[in-house]
């Protein structure tokens, strides 16, 4: 103590002869060196002054950077400060092959940028933008090069379409109420009967409760509009109820399963919608059924099986059957699979692999929803799937997707809609 109290006082009178120049690092370690030259400090209390010094010093800058950023947050107007900004882009390279057909490569980029904004404590509203064309709701991906459907002039201007506008209310914890052009609010554990980019049209109400940590139940409303023409008596629409739950069975398994129940009305009769070609029954052009019908999903996962060699694995499926009477047709279908790797690609070689069966018949579900990388979206289908992802950093990563579908029936294909393959290798950045 004796000996701290004698570095003090000659650091002290040596600081009154240098003036402000101790302040500085390297006038620090010229000081200590005199010192240990003097024989008041020993070469190991310098070293130990020296590192505490240093420690300090990043303590005060440390905290100099928080009093900086909370400066600079409090000083922002609170329609700022309640505002978040994401976005992603993506870059793909896409073959396509039908069978006897030659192969079509493409180059593709999908971007796409969104603000949400907390009105107050209960409100939030959203608007985001994206690359894509206004007819087509199930894909953001626009080909670059001389794209023959779009322009025959290269290095073209892309089209830029509103992906979502919505608002949002909370009004208590476990309840939402969502209107405008969303996220789809319906829990689903693959793309059988939706294609994640399409964004519905019109309301949904979600509830959720939980009975206690292990077990939560929820229900997923919507209600969606497909078709607003003042020429027609009935306008086309949908309404989903999926009652669900979510069940922790221990630290190993947990299970998450969901009913849904859709209805339709005004599609029976109606004109067909704008789409691929269609695959569902028509008659004079016009949907000659209509496609109530009942939707059980599950998942059953699992952290790290196989003796902790997988991250995470997971075990999961759709079923739907159109209930609709006096329907002639193939009216239901399904899939199955299994997906493992990581939960997240949150860094570098992280990982998640998908391996996937599905089979959809012509009139189990309306054709203008599904995936539509797979076999165009259409029905009347079986297709196998298997996908890879790894993670190159923080919000990045690369993938590759792979599809073999091939029609129902010989018919089908003597029509026109032979096997398809479809390869794709995307380059994934978030912000």
């Amino acid at each position: 103590m004796k000996k701290f109290i004698s570095v003090i006082f000659v650091c002290a009178i040596l600081y009154i002869g240098i003036g402000a120049a101790c302040a500085f690092a390297a006038d620090t370690d010229a000081l200590l060196q005199k010192l240990v030259e003097k024989g008041v400090l020993s070469s190991s209390e310098a070293q130990q002054v020296r590192t505490e010094a240093n420690e300090e010093a990043q303590k005060t800058d440390k905290q100099k950077e928080e009093d900086y950023k909370k400066l600079a947050k409090d000083s922002q107007p609170d329609w700022v400060k309640n505002t978040k900004l994401k976005g992603d882009y993506r870059l793909r390279y896409q073959l396509d092959k039908d069978k006897g057909q030659e192969e079509w490569n493409r180059m593709r980029i999908r971007a796409r940028i969104g603000l949400e904004a907390k009105v107050n404590d209960k409100v939030a509203t959203g608007v985001g933008i994206a690359t894509g064309k206004a007819g087509d709701p199930r894909s953001t991906n626009i080909t670059i090069g001389n794209d023959p459907a779009a322009s025959n002039t290269p290095a073209s201007y892309k089209s830029i379409i509103l992906n979502y506008a919505y608002a949002r209310y909370l009004p208590f914890d476990g309840l939402m109420f969502v209107g405008g052009k969303f996220d789809n609010n319906l829990w689903q554990p693959s793309d059988l009967l939706w294609d994640g980019d399409l964004n519905p049209e019109g309301a949904g109400l979600n509830l959720k409760y939980e009975l206690n940590p292990e077990f939560e139940l929820f229900l997923n409303n919507q209600f969606f509009w497909l078709r607003n023409d003042t020429r027609v008596d009935k306008q086309p629409m949908m309404f989903a109820e999926q009652p669900g739950f979510k069940w922790k069975i221990s630290d190993e398994m947990s299970l998450k399963s969901a009913l849904a129940l859709y209805e339709f009305a005004g599609v029976k009769g109606t004109a067909k919608f704008a789409t691929y070609d269609s695959t569902n029954t028509l008659l004079n052009n016009n949907y000659l059924y209509n496609y109530n019908s009942v939707n059980p999903s599950f998942e059953l996962a699992f952290n790290e099986p196989f003796w902790g060699l997988v991250p995470q694995a997971s075990i999961f499926g759709d079923y739907v059957y159109n209930y609709s009477g006096r329907v002639h047709s193939s009216r239901d279908g399904f899939d199955s699979g299994v997906k493992f790797g990581d939960k997240k690609l949150d860094g570098w070689g992280q990982w998640q692999a998908k391996i996937l069966y599905s089979k959809l018949g012509r009139d189990a579900w309306l054709d203008i929803f599904p995936d539509s990388d797979r076999y165009n979206g259409k029905t009347n289908m079986k297709s196998f799937e298997t996908e890879f992802n790894y993670g190159l950093g923080k919000n990045t990563s690369l993938g590759i997707d792979y599809y073999y579908s091939q029609s129902l029936n010989k018919a089908s294909e003597a029509a026109g809609f032979a096997p398809q393959q479809v390869l794709q290798f995307d380059w994934n950045v978030k912000f």
